[in-house]
């Protein structure tokens, strides 16, 4: 079996200043999973934590065929494991072209991290954002899976989404 958490937070282009950065930052990334889940080899828990609800958590599940496309991901069955890589979003920026982030074997749990800078319709262009936390665990579903578990590989795709250059630390 296969389990997905996707935690999205969406923020719009007027919210990007330290009060909501705040806010954004009280966001959990990492839930325990609900305790009735739906029997299938891949299950998905996706939670939403948009500024226009005020960050509150929206949760559903997913199961079936779809579920990983769902969430912008492709799973393909590998010697040992599953291999998991990313479908194309519609984000502006990064542009991100599908790609293979890692094979999880069983019983292990792996960690993917992304942010992006979506544009609506050209009709009415708007921008917004989103990061992701998403883990993906290759064992059964049950509710302490990625809260008691440390991800043993993990792909950090995030990237500075306000312009200019990253921030540089120093020691």
């Amino acid at each position: 079996m296969v389990v997905i958490q996707r935690v999205r937070v969406v923020w719009r282009q007027d919210e990007r200043g330290a009060a909501h950065a705040d806010l954004r930052r009280g966001v959990p990334e990492v839930l325990h999973l609900p305790d009735a889940l739906p029997d299938g080899p891949v299950v998905v828990h996706e939670i939403v934590a948009d500024s226009a609800d005020g960050y509150r958590l929206s949760e559903r599940v997913l199961s079936g065929d779809r579920a990983a496309a769902n969430v912008a991901l492709e799973l393909t069955p590998a010697e040992g494991g599953v291999t998991v890589r990313t479908t194309q979003t519609h984000a502006a920026y990064p542009y991100d072209q599908p790609r293979r982030l890692f094979t999880v074997p069983a019983g292990q749990v792996a960690l993917y991290r992304a942010n992006f800078r979506v544009c609506g319709c050209t009709c009415a262009t708007r921008w917004w954002y989103e990061d992701w936390t998403v883990r993906v665990a290759n064992a059964p579903a049950r509710p302490g899976l990625f809260t008691e578990r440390a991800p043993q590989q993990i792909a950090d795709h995030r990237v500075h989404l306000y312009g200019g250059h990253a921030r540089r630390r120093t020691t």
